[in-house]
Parts: C-alpha cells; sequence; structure tokens
C-alpha cells in the first residue's frame, strides 16, 4: 500500500503530463476526506490567463480514466478538478513576476514587523526585494523576499 505522499507524486507526474498536453498546468494536488470519503482535488493553472470551466472540465476527462484504471484508493473516491482562484495564493518570485501590477496581500514573518500586512500592487521583482505601492496610501514598500510569510491576489471591485 502506498502512503499518500507517494500516492500525491504519483498523482503529480501523471496529472502533470495529461495538463502539459492541453496548455494547462498542475498548481496543486490535494488529497482530503476519510478513507470511506476520499476527495482528490487537482488545481490547475493556465500561464497566459485564467482557468475556465472548460479547462477543467477537458483536464477531468482525459485524467479520470488513468485514475479508474490505477486505482490508487482502496475505496471509492470524488474527483475534482479546479483553479487557484481568483485570489490564489502566489506562491514565490516567478508568480510575483507573472502577477506584476497586480493588486495583492503580503503577510510578512515577525511580529515585531512595523506593517505585517501590506496590500498593494506589485511594481518590481528585484533578485531580493519585491516593490509594492500600498494601495491606499500610495506608499512604496521594499519587501524582502525571504521577510514574505504567505502572499495572495486580492480581488479588485
Amino acid at each position: 500500500m502506498l502512503t499518500n505522499k507517494e500516492i500525491k507524486q504519483l498523482i503529480w507526474e501523471k496529472a502533470d503530463n495529461v495538463a502539459s498536453k492541453l496548455g494547462l498546468e498542475i498548481f496543486d494536488i490535494l488529497i482530503k476526506g476519510s478513507n470511506k470519503n476520499k476527495i482528490l482535488e487537482v488545481v490547475i493553472d493556465k500561464a497566459d490567463g485564467y482557468v475556465s470551466i472548460g479547462d477543467c472540465e477537458r483536464f477531468s476527462k482525459a485524467f479520470d480514466p488513468w485514475l479508474d484504471e490505477i486505482d490508487l484508493f482502496d475505496k471509492s473516491y470524488e474527483l475534482v478538478v479546479s483553479s487557484p482562484g481568483l485570489d490564489r495564493k502566489l506562491r514565490g518570485k516567478a508568480d510575483y513576476e507573472r502577477f506584476k501590477g497586480k493588486l495583492a496581500k503580503f503577510i510578512l514573518k515577525g511580529k515585531e514587523t512595523k506593517h505585517p500586512v501590506v496590500i498593494g500592487y506589485i511594481d518590481e521583482i528585484l533578485e531580493d526585494q519585491i516593490k509594492i505601492t500600498e494601495k491606499d496610501s500610495g506608499k512604496l514598500f521594499n519587501i524582502d523576499l525571504n521577510e514574505i510569510d504567505k502572499a495572495n491576489l486580492e480581488i479588485e471591485l
């Protein structure tokens, strides 16, 4: 019997192969639920835009037969294919570059930080810093990349 980590790795490899053939990429894979009600969530992404319902459907139709054939789970499972969402997690320098000019929320490490949360527009990405223009004040922040605990896009209304 494979561990969840091994199952996830196996799924990631196959999902990545299927996704690349469809012009998509894998953002995350989550295995949730109990043994009786297992949920496999595959989060897909698109480098040149946003993921549509059609993208999720195409991926699901291409990927599901392999899952049924390989039979990784003891009991039945539910496959959920989704996008990272409009408020997607930003996972590092490549994402900051990709979403340059977009509104994002940065939660910084350390309790002594003068501004533990910065919401602003991604202006520039340097070697070890990111420049953010705060949404409300217009103040420019230079944030060390290693000081970012979490970051995600913010939905602009």
